[in-house]
């Protein structure tokens, strides 16, 4: 049942526009970043945290646009889940998708992994992109790639598409609770986005140490493999945590709750 509902979601996001549209904005975000990560390096260190030329020719150099571009991949994740879900209220389609399967968990459940495996998608054809452009930027700023195609920097470029994978699969998990507890994927949209971009930066700057507890600031920790004010692992099992609980009670929601439209 998991999987007729997984194939039923499919159907709706292979329209061209869902797709192209989406698939579009998260291969623009990893563009741009690396882009523009790679034509800001600096010839000589000018100012602390700034990358320079020396730097970007090291192992990790080809992920630096990817590392970047953590918390914008989110946002746009954020959105197309909260959309898929909170769209099925607004424009009531959901009540005729439970005419056809009215076992509600098993059509969230199959409605999750098939947004899930459709951003997947979309963040390995961004990174292919990603990286093609990281190459032509490096020829014009004349910076050696050979420590790129090293083993040790596939070895960083695979890790850190898998820390991001797991960032932006958390971002989406947030979007689709939104939409379902709010109904609404305009005002999930706008309100998820209020409190996980500038809501938790401002906190974060005014409270310091509050960043290790809030969930965007640790899906940011996690997209860009650990930091030190939230370590990767300590990260991981708080945000696992957060998403198990609200999903618990979201999931409570979606199955309790009346659609009379």
């Amino acid at each position: 049942m998991i999987w007729r509902a997984f194939t039923s979601e499919w159907v709706k996001m292979r329209r061209r526009r869902l797709w192209y549209g989406s698939y579009g904005a998260i291969t623009g975000v990893v563009l741009l970043t690396t882009i523009v990560t790679i034509a800001g390096a600096l010839r000589h260190p000018a100012s602390r945290g700034a990358l320079t030329l020396a730097q970007m020719a090291h192992a990790s150099g080809l992920s630096q646009g990817l590392t970047q571009s953590g918390v914008l991949l989110g946002a746009v994740a954020f959105s197309i889940a909260a959309f898929q879900f909170g769209g099925e209220f607004s424009h009531g389609t959901l009540r005729n998708l439970l005419v056809r399967q009215p076992r509600r968990s098993f059509l969230m459940a199959g409605k999750t992994l098939a947004v899930l495996t459709f951003l997947v998608g979309a963040l390995l054809v961004a990174t292919v992109v990603g990286i093609c452009a990281a190459f032509v930027m490096a020829h014009l700023r004349g910076i050696p790639t050979s420590a790129w195609t090293s083993g040790a920097g596939m070895s960083d470029l695979g890790s850190l598409l898998g820390d991001l994978v797991i960032s932006t699969c958390g971002f989406a998990v947030i979007g689709m609770i939104a939409g379902v507890l709010l109904r609404s994927s305009v005002i999930a949209i706008a309100a998820g986005l209020a409190v996980l971009l500038p809501f938790e930066t401002i906190l974060t700057d005014a409270v310091p140490g509050t960043g290790r507890w809030l969930p965007a600031q640790l899906l940011e920790s996690i997209a860009q493999g650990g930091s030190t004010t939230a370590p990767f692992e300590a990260a991981v099992i708080t945000v696992s945590a957060y998403l198990a609980g609200a999903v618990a009670i979201a999931a409570l929601v979606f199955e309790r709750r009346d659609v009379t439209a």
